[in-house]
Formats: C-alpha cells, sequence, structure tokens
C-alpha cells in the first residue's frame, strides 16, 4: 500500500498524475492506512488534500504552500506512517 502512495509522489512531481487522481489515491490508499494509526494521523492527511485540492484554484504556487512543499508534507507523513506501522 505504502508503495504505491510513495511512487504517486514522484509521478506527480513530474506531473505525470493529475492532483485528481493523486488525491484520488491518497483518499483510499490514505484512508486504509489511517485505520491501523492513531487519529491525529488522519487529521494530518486530511489537511494535506484539502491544500493540494485548494491549489487547483491557483495558475501557480499560492503564498501559503507550494507544491514542492506540499509533496514534502505528503512525504514526511509517509515515512512517519511506516515507521509508526512497523514499531506497532
Amino acid at each position: 500500500m505504502t508503495t504505491e502512495l510513495r511512487q504517486s509522489l514522484s509521478a506527480y512531481a513530474t506531473d505525470s498524475l493529475s492532483t485528481d487522481a493523486f488525491v484520488a489515491l491518497w483518499r483510499e490508499q490514505g484512508d486504509g492506512l489511517c485505520d491501523q494509526l492513531p487519529p491525529a494521523y488522519r487529521r494530518a492527511l486530511d489537511d494535506m488534500l484539502m491544500r493540494i485540492e485548494s491549489s487547483r484554484l491557483f495558475s501557480g504556487d499560492s503564498c501559503s504552500f507550494s507544491r514542492e512543499s506540499l509533496l514534502e508534507a505528503f512525504t514526511l507523513w509517509l515515512d512517519r506512517a511506516e515507521a509508526k506501522l512497523s514499531s506497532s
């Protein structure tokens, strides 16, 4: 499950994956992961997904968050989720 999410980060970064497809994948796969993680992970993921969905309203990066910073946040979230799952 995490492999597909990690691959989506690279694909989205290179525009090989649309925002809609990226969000749909993370909502589906991330939801499954969140079922195994503390509630704070779901809140953080929902917040990041709302930001990336909001970014579609702008032609470029907004002053609040950039695509690069969002991808870094998703990467960090996934790293921490994998670490939490492996320590359980």
